[in-house]
């Protein structure tokens, strides 16, 4: 499991909260590491700081878990499968952090585990541009999501892929979804109430939230004019596009994150 110095620099506050500096040195002694922890020395381990002073518990871990990272194997992922499972409170917190890199967390017989893995090999991006059978085109493209679906429309009211989201989150997955706050919505929109993360929104600006677009595992971005909603499929013309570019699904997730923050 290879991770980013961001997820590293984020997720290192909640395992501090694992233990005092010994019980953290030997959470970290589990995944071969041969520290002492000596009150005698100043408590935790040298780690090659420049002034030779002792690491505080936030340098210590940083430092452990980009090692762990740079090995790329199933030790860091083991590592934080025994935090959550010890601290599951602290869930809710890093499940962003870690759909970001490419995971999701599961539970199965009251055991949660760390699953999933970053697509390293790039893909080359394709773009499909879709003006008939909109809603059917979504429907495939939601079909394949593994991890994650972030949605923000101005108007949902369509239950046909209002019910595939309710479908993919039972399976598992991160769904968010976002929505125009306006009378449309409240008398006709769909109950997103359901989903574990939802998000009424007003326009930023005094104006309306007019944002259109989805999010799918980070990697696949849906946008276009089609807003997921009645008249869209039933009676306007519409085009929507179906994004297979992760830096482009990268900069809709940054906007998402805006939005609803």
């Amino acid at each position: 499991m290879k991770v980013t110095e961001y997820f590293i620099d984020n997720i290192s506050p909640h395992i501090i909260g694992y233990g005092k500096g010994k019980d953290l040195v030997k959470l970290f002694n589990q995944f071969g590491f041969k520290d002492i922890y000596s009150s005698d020395k100043g408590g935790l381990p040298y780690i090659g700081k420049k002034n030779g002073q002792p690491p505080s518990k936030t340098e210590y871990v940083k430092d452990r878990l980009n090692r762990l990272s740079s090995k790329n194997d199933g030790s860091l992922r083991d590592l934080l499968n025994i935090v959550i499972n010890k601290m599951p409170e602290i869930i809710d917190n890093i499940q962003g952090l870690l759909n970001d890199e490419g995971y999701v967390i599961e539970q199965n017989d009251g055991t949660y585990n760390i699953q999933g893995g970053v697509i390293m090999k790039a893909k080359p991006v394709i773009n499909e541009a879709h003006f008939q059978e909109i809603q059917n085109r979504i429907l495939t493209a939601l079909d394949k999501a593994k991890i994650s679906i972030w949605v923000v429309y101005a108007w949902l009211t369509n239950k046909t892929l209002y019910a595939k989201l309710l479908d993919k989150q039972n399976e598992g997955l991160d769904v968010r979804v976002a929505i125009f706050d306006d009378s449309i919505n409240a008398k006709y929109g769909v109950d997103i109430t359901m989903f574990h993360n939802h998000y009424f929104l007003k326009g930023t600006k005094g104006g309306i939230m007019h944002h259109k677009f989805c999010v799918i595992d980070n990697q696949v971005v849906i946008t276009g004019s089609y807003n997921w909603s009645n008249n869209a499929e039933f009676r306007n013309d519409e085009n929507v596009t179906v994004e297979h570019n992760p830096e482009q699904a990268t900069n809709y997730s940054l906007e998402y994150r805006r939005l609803v923050k």
